[in-house]
C-alpha cells in the first residue's frame, strides 16, 4: 500500500464533494498525530476521528445506557444510546451522500454526538444540571454555586478532550471539525464556561453538523414511536391517525398492511416514515443549496421543510403527551434522580466510596495526597477539604456522567445496603465542617 494513499484519498474527496462541503486535508487537531511506528496512512483526518470514537470507552458505554428513562437490565429490543447512535450514523448519511458533503465527517460527528449523555437519559441531565448550577446538592439543599450547569453536548467535549485516557496527551485529540459537530450537533442550549480551543461556539455549524442535529431529531422521534408501538404503549390505531402515517398509507394504497398484527405493522409504519421524512429532507435541502453562497451562508440549508416540520411536530407531540409523561414516566424519573441525586450525596460525604481510577484522578487534578493512602484519623480533615473544592465537584459529575444505567444501579443499591445513602445534605454538612 503505498505511502501517499492518504493524499490520494483527499484528492478524490475534492474531486467529488461539493463546493460546499468541508474537505479532509483542511483538517486541524491540536496534536500532532503520532506515528507509532507507521509505514504509511491509509485514512484521511475524519476516518481517523471515527475510529477513535468507536474504539474509546465512551462508545462502549453507550450500549448500557437509556435513550430515557430507565434501561431494563434484559432488554432485548428496545433502542439505546449506542443503536440510537448508529441509526443517527445511519440516516445521516444517507442524507450527506445525496447532498454531496463529507460522509466521513457526518458519520465521526454522529457517533460523538451522544458521548456526554449521563445514565437514565434527560433525567439524569437534569439532575447533573441542578447539582452543576447550585440549585441542588444531592439532598435539596443549597448547592455550590452555579458551575456552568451540565449539558451533554458540552460533556461530550469534555470526554473526547480530556477524560478519555488512550494517548500520552490528554483526550482523543479529534480534529477540530469534529469537535465542533458533537457539540453544535447536540445544541447545547448555554454557551460554554470559557471557549472551547480550535473553534468558535457562535459560529454557524457546518452543513455536515446540521445534517447530523437533523439526523438526529428524525430518528429520535421515529425510534420512540416504534418502540412506543411495538411495546404497546400506543395503539396502531392511535399512530394511524398521525397525518405522516395517512400519508404512508395513501401512497402505499393496497401495499399497507392493514390486517397485519402489531409487529408487521410497526415495521411498515418505521420503514415507510424513515423514507418518507429523508427523502423530504434530501428535496428541501437540495433545493435549498441550490441557492448556495458562501457569503451568505448561515447553516440552514439541510432542513425539512415547512410540511416535513409539520409531520415530525405531530409525531413529537404525540410522544410527548403519551409516552415521555404519564404515572409510569414519573415514576422512572423519580427512581432516575434518586440514583443520581443519591450517588453524589454519598459521595460527597464519603470520597473513600470512590472508585481508586476517580480518587487517583483528584490526586492528579488537585495535587492532594492518594486517600487510600492517608491515616484514618486524618480522612475526615481531608474530606472537608474535598467538599470546599470545586474540581471535586466537577470530578463527581464526570464520573456520574460516565455511568452507564445498569452501573449507577448497582452502585446505588450498594450503597445503600451499606447504609451510605440517605445521608446528610451537603449544606448540613458544610455547617459541621465550618470552623
Amino acid at each position: 500500500m503505498p505511502a501517499s494513499m492518504r493524499k490520494s484519498l483527499e484528492k478524490h474527496e475534492s474531486e467529488r464533494l461539493a463546493p460546499y462541503a468541508v474537505r479532509s486535508a483542511d483538517a486541524t487537531r491540536r496534536y500532532p498525530i503520532e506515528d507509532e511506528g507507521r509505514a504509511f496512512d491509509y485514512r484521511t483526518a475524519y476516518q481517523r476521528d471515527r475510529d477513535r470514537i468507536v474504539y474509546s470507552r465512551a462508545f462502549r458505554r453507550l450500549r448500557q445506557k437509556a435513550v430515557t428513562g430507565l434501561l431494563p437490565a434484559y432488554e432485548d429490543h428496545r433502542r439505546n444510546r449506542l443503536t440510537h447512535t448508529l441509526e443517527v450514523a445511519q440516516v445521516a448519511r444517507t442524507i450527506g451522500r445525496a447532498l454531496g458533503l463529507n460522509e466521513d465527517l457526518i458519520e465521526a460527528v454522529a457517533l460523538g454526538h451522544d458521548l456526554g449523555q449521563p445514565p437514565f437519559g434527560p433525567t439524569g441531565s437534569r439532575a447533573l444540571d441542578d447539582l452543576l448550577s447550585g440549585r441542588r446538592d444531592g439532598r435539596g439543599g443549597p448547592g455550590f454555586g452555579d458551575m456552568g450547569g451540565f449539558e451533554p453536548a458540552w460533556q461530550a467535549l469534555r470526554v473526547v478532550d480530556l477524560l478519555e485516557k488512550r494517548y500520552e496527551h490528554p483526550g482523543l485529540n479529534l480534529t477540530d471539525a469534529t469537535r465542533e459537530g458533537v457539540v453544535k450537533a447536540g445544541r447545547p442550549e448555554r454557551p460554554p464556561e470559557r471557549p472551547p480551543e480550535g473553534f468558535e461556539p457562535a459560529s454557524p455549524p457546518s452543513l455536515e453538523t446540521r445534517t447530523v442535529a437533523l439526523a438526529a431529531r428524525l430518528a429520535s422521534a421515529l425510534h420512540d414511536l416504534d418502540d412506543a408501538l411495538q411495546s404497546g404503549v400506543l395503539a396502531p390505531g392511535e399512530v394511524e391517525r398521525l397525518r405522516a402515517v395517512q400519508v404512508l398509507k395513501d401512497r402505499l394504497g393496497l401495499r399497507y398492511p392493514q390486517r397485519a398484527g402489531r409487529f408487521m405493522k410497526a415495521n411498515a409504519i418505521h420503514r415507510g416514515l424513515t423514507h418518507l421524512l429523508v427523502t423530504g429532507a434530501i428535496l428541501e435541502s437540495q433545493k435549498a443549496l441550490a441557492l448556495w453562497d458562501p457569503r451568505r451562508t448561515a447553516g440552514e440549508e439541510v432542513r425539512l421543510g415547512r410540511d416535513g416540520e409539520s409531520l415530525v411536530g405531530e409525531i413529537e407531540a404525540l410522544l410527548a403527551a403519551r409516552v415521555h409523561r404519564g404515572a409510569e414516566s414519573e415514576r422512572v424519573e423519580a427512581r432516575g434522580r434518586r440514583v443520581v441525586l443519591g450517588l453524589f450525596a454519598a459521595y460527597v460525604c464519603d470520597p473513600g466510596l470512590l472508585d481508586d481510577h476517580v480518587l487517583l484522578r483528584m490526586k492528579e487534578i488537585a495535587g492532594v495526597r492518594y486517600w487510600r493512602d492517608l491515616p484514618h484519623d486524618s480522612r475526615e480533615r481531608e474530606a472537608k477539604r474535598y467538599r470546599s473544592d470545586a474540581r471535586f465537584t466537577r470530578l463527581l459529575a464526570d464520573h456520574l456522567a460516565a455511568m452507564t444505567d445498569a452501573y449507577a444501579l448497582a452502585e446505588h443499591a450498594r450503597l445503600l445496603e451499606m447504609g451510605a445513602v440517605p445521608i446528610p445534605s451537603v449544606e448540613q454538612l458544610r455547617r459541621e465542617d465550618a470552623p
